[in-house]
């Protein structure tokens, strides 16, 4: 893998994720939709940003970026390529569409992926993944507050409590009306309210 093939798969991911923030953003204002995906749907932004970032910084010394970077480089790039598009291919069958359907097609989707594929793990797996790109050693392209948000992703998804029905009560789609139920850390963690309104939220003050 050279520089530039180490461009093009940044690029590629930010594509993908910016398609799976395009279908969430485009949802129907009475999408029944669960807690999990709306706070997926709300914190892929942070992953875009950091992964232009990382771009922006890399395009002036494609050509000069070191053969072992690149090789380095190669399988968390191909590893986060691969879980976001499972990501967006989720978000493409179950967003958009009926609602009565919604939770059978997610269904299919997680037991056809395997384990560690609902939303919020792979939502936390890529942003491990996108660490480990704007951080290695040869690029270091994440500011302080990037890191920051992104440290911070990975503790809202992994403190999630699955919402599918063979770990909880039901899928848990919310129609719009009536009160939801947080997700209550009881510890000196991040309190996660998955009440907040729909859309991109700034993380910059954590």
């Amino acid at each position: 893998m050279s520089g530039l093939e180490v461009i093009g798969s940044i690029s590629a991911i930010i594509g993908i994720i910016d398609a799976s923030i395009k279908i969430y953003k485009g949802m129907r204002q009475d999408k029944k939709l669960s807690d999990n995906f709306k706070v997926v749907g709300a914190r892929l932004p942070i992953l875009l940003d950091s992964l232009q970032t990382c771009r922006n910084h890399l395009e002036p010394a494609k050509d000069r970026l070191p053969a072992d970077v690149c090789k380095s480089l190669e399988q968390v790039l191909d590893d986060c390529d691969e879980k976001a598009s499972k990501l967006r291919q989720i978000f493409e069958k179950v967003i958009p569409g009926e609602d009565d359907a919604s939770e059978k097609r997610y269904l299919k989707l997680i037991r056809r992926f395997g384990k560690g594929n609902k939303v919020e793990e792979l939502m936390a797996s890529i942003t491990k993944d996108v660490q480990l790109i704007v951080n290695n050693h040869a690029i270091k392209s994440a500011s302080p507050n990037q890191n920051n948000q992104l440290a911070r992703v990975i503790q809202e998804m992994e403190s999630l409590k699955s919402d599918t029905p063979d770990e909880s009560s039901g899928f848990q789609f919310n129609s719009g009306g009536g009160a939801q139920t947080n997700n209550v850390n009881s510890g000196s963690g991040q309190q996660i309210n998955n009440n907040a309104a729909v859309g991109t939220q700034n993380f910059g003050k954590y």
